[in-house]
């Protein structure tokens, strides 16, 4: 069996980068209608796409999944940054140096990721601008139950075909919950927004491309290279229809489908590894960068505006300093705490993997490769 190797993919960095923009540029003008919460959107399809493409690389290179060492991976990646946000902001509240009137309670929310049903079933938000760790929620559940559903595939030997078909049946049930939450239920739209059980084909939409038709692992789709542009260009427009069209039924409903499927094509074209004109723009080197740090900086970004917005109109200004100034943290959270995570796996893998001679009958046995 080959060993697993880790696939990398420079464009979805950029990516990465410009859900961030969006996200940051709909909260630094809260008085006007933008379309903020496609950011969110954009990146539940990437962690889709790329988990999956990860997940099915390890099953063709070893035929297994190891959940341990995905979840140990998950765990370095995504609670260090989050934990130590959220340990830092609590105690700058409580002492009012940060704007707050939420409970703290909440806070067992944050570090059980689980905040968006906290707050959908009214115990409160978390304090001090956190509350958009909702969408840290909604992917934590992601990465806890799907793998266990890949591995699933690949034990019963599912043809991608027929993963596929799994796949596209979830997001229909997704749908059709959503419509009964909204037409039936009459839930409300922040409800629909947040949950986990209306918002999961977001990211299934990003694993259906990397089963189906994957840039990266299927060398051939010849059809779908040839005309990526222009496919991609009709998801642009399938995105420009589902903003333009206001029905609140289709908002919190057909929406989040339409969204998932516009996207498709345009992740496959940013995917491809052939150089055009989408690929050399994300990857240009500063946005890359921004997208190496766009997850610590939606992290802190929204307490930075709950703070200031308390005191100061919202203005393009106040959102220009506190992108600067999440930039400023993330990249002190990226040398302080990312790095020295990564560089600590990296040595535990080498020794690992490293051949042992024994010395002598008093020398344990050597462990197997991760």
């Amino acid at each position: 069996m080959r060993p697993h190797s880790h696939l990398y993919i420079p464009s979805l960095d950029g990516i990465r980068a410009i859900a961030f923009l969006i996200v940051l540029v709909a909260h630094s003008l809260p008085q006007k209608d933008l379309p903020g919460g496609f950011g969110v959107t954009v990146f539940f399809f990437l962690s889709g796409y790329l988990i999956t493409t990860l997940l099915r690389q390890e099953a063709e290179n070893t035929s297994t999944i190891s959940l341990r060492n995905f979840y140990i991976r998950r765990v370095l990646r995504i609670f260090p940054p989050c934990y130590v946000t959220v340990t830092v902001i609590a105690p700058l509240a409580a002492l009012g140096v940060i704007y707050n009137t939420e409970s703290y309670r909440s806070l067992i929310a944050a570090y059980f990721y689980f905040s968006n049903y906290w707050n959908i079933l009214g115990l409160g938000n978390l304090p001090a601008g956190m509350g958009v760790l909702w969408s840290l929620a909604v992917e934590e559940h992601y990465y806890l139950l799907f793998p266990l559903l890949y591995r699933w595939f690949v034990r019963r030997r599912f043809s991608r075909q027929r993963q596929a078909a799994c796949l596209m049946a979830l997001c229909a049930l997704a749908l059709t919950w959503r419509c009964y939450r909204s037409g039936v239920l009459h839930s409300s739209w922040e409800n629909i927004y947040e949950g986990t059980d209306t918002r999961f084909d977001s990211i299934l939409f990003g694993c259906l491309l990397a089963v189906t038709a994957n840039p990266r692992l299927d060398p051939g789709l010849h059809w779908l290279r040839k005309h990526a542009a222009g496919l991609a260009l009709a998801g642009a427009v399938l995105l420009a229809v589902s903003f333009a069209y206001r029905n609140p039924f289709f908002r919190d409903t057909f929406r989040y489908t339409l969204q998932g499927i516009a996207l498709m094509p345009i992740f496959f074209l940013a995917a491809l590894p052939e150089k055009h004109l989408l690929t050399r723009v994300l990857e240009l080197r500063g946005l890359r960068h921004l997208g190496l740090l766009s997850y610590t900086m939606y992290l802190i970004h929204h307490t930075l505006f709950h703070h200031l917005y308390h005191y100061y109109r919202p203005s393009l200004w106040i959102g220009c300093g506190v992108f600067a100034a999440s930039v400023g943290y993330a990249q002190a959270m990226r040398t302080l705490v990312e790095l020295p995570i990564q560089k600590a796996r990296a040595r535990f893998r080498l020794s690992q993997r490293a051949p042992v001679t024994m010395a002598g009958p008093t020398r344990g046995p050597v462990g197997r490769a991760s």
